[in-house]
């Protein structure tokens, strides 16, 4: 099991924030519950967060616009 620092983890959520924590795990040799506490713990969860509702949004915005 590798351990991942807060940049390195925040380096790989800025990279894809839509990517699944199982694939991160993957890739890293972890579990999906192992990213999941490195996210709480390093209070990357919320920025995660952030990240993916602000890609949604502007795929959401431009579908209710093509519908109009």
């Amino acid at each position: 099991m590798t351990r991942l620092t807060r940049e390195e983890l925040e380096k790989i959520i800025d990279e894809n924030p839509l990517r699944s924590l199982s694939s991160i795990g993957e890739e890293i040799g972890n579990s999906r519950v192992a990213i999941e506490k490195w996210l709480k713990t390093y209070q990357l969860d919320e920025y995660r967060n952030r990240k993916i509702k602000r890609l949604r949004g502007d795929k959401a915005r431009k579908r209710r616009d093509y519908q109009n």
